[in-house]
């Protein structure tokens, strides 16, 4: 029989100012933020305020990197031969642009419309 470890309660509770996305799959935000660090030339961290995460959040990376492999596997390329592109995407921003461009409609029909949740607090063993 394993022991139940008693938590305090903050450790429990996260409290953040950006709601959480309903989905935590592929969504339109993550094309957004993706163009933003093709389009703009803008830091991550500059990105990250912008879009509500803290400062040393990995959000925009990890948005940013699941368009990367979207777009990666429409064009049957592998990751392996591609992490250059992959680590540093605002050196090839135009190969990456020029992908987007042309797999664009695909990625928006397969893309869900985030939606958020509307509590400020959210608890970790909550059900929703």
């Amino acid at each position: 029989m394993k022991q139940q470890i008693n938590r305090p309660p903050d450790i429990l509770e996260k409290k953040s100012t950006k709601p959480l996305l309903k989905t935590k799959g592929f969504s339109t935000l993550h094309l957004e933020i993706f163009e933003q660090i093709l389009l703009t030339h803008q830091t991550n961290r500059v990105l990250n305020l912008k879009y509500g995460y803290s400062l040393i959040s990995h959000q925009v990376v990890d948005h940013s990197r699941k368009v990367m492999h979207k777009l990666l596997s429409l064009e049957n390329l592998k990751k392996s031969d591609h992490s250059e592109q992959i680590i540093y995407p605002r050196r090839h921003r135009f190969w990456w642009k020029k992908l987007l461009d042309k797999h664009k409609k695909i990625l928006i029909n397969k893309a869900v419309t985030p939606t958020f949740y509307e509590q400020k607090t959210v608890y970790h063993n909550s059900l929703y």
